[in-house]
């Protein structure tokens, strides 16, 4: 089993050490234990961006301190950090910060810097892992699909087999669906307290005017979300209540009271692009409705 987190802490690492080395991604890969097919992918969902973009930011922001600190020559800064010419330095400096290295050695330019990512940021769950969370503001959505009533002691992979016999059966008698590839898990969490909630497999929909009978159409106003993003060398179909359970354990109890927001409203819901997954790789997001603390 492939560990998420000591994969990318291998990554982070091995990229540290040879800061000052050309790096390319088939050799940070291979220092990984991983292939860089998965690197790459899991890189860019965990983080936003791609690895050698982080690799090439990390050496330009270590590079400022020879500008500011030391009298080496342009060129030697270059070769010192694994460039070939002064000029591709001098072009990628530009590219990352603006302006160029001789203006940042003129000490008037303020600059925003890539530090190394700190281990600590990145929790992992088993073979899977979460960082920071991002914020998306979505349209109005039409889901649709089959409500079902989950009591809390019904075990944890009650959602997910619903969800299984959803996607690969039931979903085709939804006629005008907008991505086949997507997959919507929608809980409403309202009666938690009470002992259960209510889970609903769905698809998304054009509109409500054709929802098959033995299922259930809900719209979802326009709203802002805060999204994290699960990422882990799993099946969809090996995804269950207690694995879930950890990754909203830490959205519930750690982030939000240090976030300056607070849930809206008590439903969130789970998606999972299918292009994506495949049999030891998969990417989760879990989208939760939130406001402004302070808003009125």
């Amino acid at each position: 089993m492939v560990d998420t987190r000591d994969t990318i802490n291998r990554c982070i690492s091995f990229i540290e050490k040879n800061i000052t080395r050309k790096l390319n991604l088939d050799e940070i890969a291979a220092h990984s234990l991983i292939s860089k097919y998965y690197l790459h992918r899991m890189f860019r969902a965990l983080t936003g961006e791609s690895l050698m973009d982080y690799v090439h930011a990390r050496k330009l922001s270590e590079s400022i301190s020879d500008l500011m600190y030391s009298d080496l020559h342009i060129l030697d800064i270059a070769l010192k950090y694994g460039f070939e010419y002064e000029q591709s330095y001098i072009r990628a400096f530009r590219q990352n910060f603006k302006c160029t290295p001789q203006q940042v050695r003129r000490g008037k330019i303020s600059l925003r810097i890539v530090e190394k990512i700190n281990i600590n940021d990145i929790y992992g769950v088993e073979n899977s892992a979460i960082y920071k969370p991002f914020f998306v503001f979505r349209p109005k959505t039409y889901l649709v699909g089959k409500k079902t009533k989950i009591m809390n002691k019904s075990g944890d992979r009650a959602a997910n087999e619903l969800g299984t016999k959803f996607f690969y059966g039931e979903r085709k008698k939804i006629k005008n669906i907008l991505n086949e590839n997507i997959y919507y898990g929608y809980t409403d969490w309202s009666n938690s307290k009470n002992g259960y909630i209510y889970y609903m497999p769905a698809t998304q929909v054009e509109n409500l005017q054709d929802v098959p009978e033995d299922m259930s159409g809900i719209e979802i106003p326009a709203g802002k979300y805060v999204v994290f993003r699960f990422v882990g060398f799993f099946r969809p179909e090996d995804l269950n209540g207690r694995k879930i359970g950890r990754v909203l354990v830490h959205m519930y109890t750690k982030w939000i009271f240090n976030s300056g927001y607070r849930f809206s409203v008590p439903f969130r819901f789970e998606l999972i692009d299918s292009n994506i997954a495949t049999n030891n790789y998969c990417e989760l997001d879990i989208y939760q409705p939130i406001e402004s603390e302070h808003k009125n």
